[in-house]
């Protein structure tokens, strides 16, 4: 039964089922309360400032919804904003797919949301928390002063940095291995698609004003788009150390669906004529192809990654300069130095002068 409390009675909004938030049961909210100790750090991490933590926090504890049109002007222009769709599902109460799926339409559907606040939390997932932060550890160090100040109770879940870093605390930036679910919850069903049309109305468009109290837009899903680049730091994530932390074993592209969503991005992607991107192109695919799998062991997400990205890159069609590049790697023409440290660098460059690159 569909449960309508006073605080979400929001209009554009109907139907919102806050009874999965059990606020009359003084155990749940105590659970509850000691998690958002443990949430608030990747909110922080995620650049959500105070008045937007707050919102977050209310909503993870009441299910109340933020108040869009009171926040139209509010950091307008921000990429951070308040609670976007990932974090919107990530901390519902629910892990039901059949509970979460209707709520992400509801989410997507609402005009007085603005753009970003729909469609940011796609970056979030796809380019930040799936992608970036665990080919650097999945790990990042603030200084316990600045998190004093900023996030006070929620320090006590942080663990010390080491030397000569005594001074700082290390936030771990994770989904508790929620990156496939919300990706798969979140991208729509079919893996090509690259934009949406959103509702807007007279206080929330981006590029043309409606011609009614409610209209429609189209706007990309990913404003940055995925692209050959990525491999690069996908390789980062394979040049790690062995021990993966837990915000960097859920990297997003080991997974079916999201590396499909990447292939479909790129597949007909030019190298660049830029000599150093080619160079970290050619590392990173390098890296792919000479990655031991035996050593790393078959349970390892990284055997998992190398496994999927190297079958996509022998059987799938890719454009004329990329296939090029691979031929150049599989073929073992490609001479490395260091290959797995930060100090990679292709000591034959003049292998790939014949390769046609774009512009």
């Amino acid at each position: 039964m569909i449960k309508k409390t006073r605080e979400n009675d929001l209009g554009y909004f109907d139907g919102f089922d806050a009874s999965h938030w059990k606020t009359t049961d003084k155990a749940w909210m105590a659970e509850r309360t000691l998690q958002w100790l443990e949430i608030e750090p990747l909110l922080y991490l995620l650049d959500k400032n105070k008045k937007a933590r707050a919102i977050i926090k209310r909503y993870f504890l009441k299910g109340t919804l933020p108040e869009w049109e009171k926040l139209h002007d509010w950091n307008r222009s921000s990429t951070t904003r308040h609670l976007d769709l990932m974090l919107f599902l990530y901390l519902h109460p629910s892990k039901d797919d059949a509970v979460l799926r209707p709520l992400r339409d509801m989410f997507m559907d609402n005009p007085h949301a603005l753009p970003a606040d729909r469609l940011m939390g796609f970056t979030e997932l796809c380019l930040r928390i799936g992608l970036v932060l665990p080919a650097t550890g999945g790990t990042h160090m603030f200084q316990q002063s600045e998190l004093e100040r900023e996030i006070p109770q929620s320090m006590v879940h942080l663990a010390q940095a080491r030397e000569p870093y005594a001074d700082c605390k290390v936030i771990v930036a994770h989904t508790d291995d929620s990156n496939e679910r919300l990706f798969n919850l979140m991208w729509p069903e079919d893996v090509t698609q690259r934009h949406v049309r959103l509702p807007v109305t007279r206080n929330t468009y981006s590029f043309k004003a409606p011609r009614y109290p409610v209209d429609f837009e189209e706007f990309p899903l990913l404003p940055l788009p995925l692209d050959l680049d990525q491999l690069w730091t996908m390789s980062k994530w394979l040049a790690s150390p062995k021990a993966l932390a837990p915000g960097a074993r859920d990297m997003l592209f080991q997974y079916e669906r999201p590396l499909e969503v990447w292939y479909h991005f790129c597949a007909r992607e030019e190298v660049s004529s830029k000599a150093a991107w080619r160079e970290l192109l050619l590392i990173a695919v390098y890296r792919i192809f000479h990655f031991d799998q035996q050593a790393e062991g078959e349970d390892s997400p990284r055997t998992r990654f190398v496994a999927r990205i190297k079958a996509m890159l022998e059987q799938r069609e890719f454009s004329p300069s990329f296939q090029a590049l691979l031929a150049v790697v599989r073929n073992g023409e490609a001479v490395v130095e260091d290959p797995w440290s930060n100090d990679a660098k292709v000591v034959s460059p003049e292998l790939y002068t014949g390769i046609r690159y774009s512009s």
